[in-house]
């Protein structure tokens, strides 16, 4: 079911284009399972980016978002400041953790994998802008490439 992202799509991506160039797909996972970095890179490569194979950095989806690797705490990072100027605030902390929240909940809870293309302030780059971030999340039923790139 593809509604709960078809609303996080239509309540923030507007906003989030406000401060930056983001880009939010959305689909059924792959047929073939496989590793996490497997099928994020199949999913970005079907919309045209770049594979990083095993340079997906698997986030933790169930923790909360002081804990290292989790995934509200690195989307909420990715959206809360400028990501350009990170003194700068783009959504503000309590707006990215929201919207980080409304992203997460949108898949099911129990088979959530999300992966990001940062690790500590670097990245690998799928789209070739100068700046950017990008989160794939997937589940039994869908999978999504939330990317934030320099506007």
């Amino acid at each position: 079911m593809t509604e709960p992202l078809d609303r996080f799509e239509s309540d923030w991506i507007p906003r989030l284009n406000s401060g930056a160039k983001t880009m939010f797909k959305h689909a059924s996972p792959p047929p073939a399972m496989g590793l996490h970095s497997a099928i994020a890179d199949t999913f970005v490569a079907e919309l045209g980016y770049d594979s990083i194979g095993f340079n997906w950095e698997l986030l933790d989806a169930a923790a909360g978002s002081a804990s290292s690797r989790a995934a509200i705490g690195e989307i909420t990072s990715a959206i809360a400041k400028d990501i350009s100027n990170p003194s700068k605030d783009w959504l503000g902390e309590a707006a990215g953790r929201q919207c980080a929240a409304d992203l997460l909940n949108a898949f099911d809870a129990n088979s959530l994998t999300v992966v990001s293309n940062r690790y500590d302030g670097l990245w690998n780059p799928i789209s070739g802008a100068l700046v950017e971030w990008g989160f794939v999340c997937f589940d039994d039923a869908n999978i999504a490439l939330l990317l934030i790139t320099e506007a």
